[in-house]
């Protein structure tokens, strides 16, 4: 029956119906089935598609006071949300805080992060999220690609060169279609 349930919450959660989702949520619950990591995911995926931001966190929170570690899939899911809605800094707040929760970010936390630099124009944040992560993730092909228009755009020719002919030595295609700045920039305070 657990099964039914996270599956119906995590349709309900795909569909956007948050009313319904936190419904079944709590009846599961009343029912005597205790939520697992998957039932967390469903929720903070229903909360972040209604731009709830902070119940998607809050959501993240209970898992963990309830013995139930959360995922970079977890966080994941918010660093995008953030991100998609132009609130790098916050995205960003989250992706340092991963650490908190015993874990490492993982090459789509790092895909996420420099999306989000590349969409909302942060250059220079690009850049320094690019050299930091670096020695320690296996750049792939949208990393390495992003890293060239970061390089570029701030005028680093040089640094630029260098990627793409490690790219070319190693045979991974430049992604030529990634523009800085084609998201719009949230500010925050």
């Amino acid at each position: 029956m657990q099964v039914s349930y996270n599956i119906m919450i995590n349709v309900y959660a795909n569909a956007g119906v948050l009313h319904e989702t936190e419904k079944l949520f709590h009846t599961m619950q009343r029912q005597g089935y205790l939520p697992d990591s998957f039932t967390y995911l469903s929720l903070v995926q229903a909360y972040t598609r209604s731009l709830n931001y902070s119940k998607a966190e809050e959501t993240i929170h209970a898992m963990q006071s309830k013995g139930i570690p959360p995922s970079c899939v977890h966080f994941n899911i918010l660093l995008h949300a953030f991100i998609k809605a132009g609130l790098i800094h916050e995205a960003k707040r989250v992706y340092e805080d991963l650490s908190t929760f015993g874990l490492v970010p993982d090459l789509v936390c790092h895909r996420t992060m420099l999306n989000g630099y590349l969409k909302c124009g942060y250059v220079e944040e690009g850049i320094n999220f690019f050299e930091s992560i670096c020695e320690s993730t296996k750049s792939d092909r949208f990393i390495m690609s992003a890293a060239v228009h970061f390089y570029k755009s701030a005028g680093k020719g040089r640094q630029a060169k260098e990627i793409l002919n490690l790219m070319n030595n190693m045979g991974i295609p430049f992604i030529k279609k990634l523009e800085v700045g084609s998201g719009e920039r949230v500010k925050t305070h």
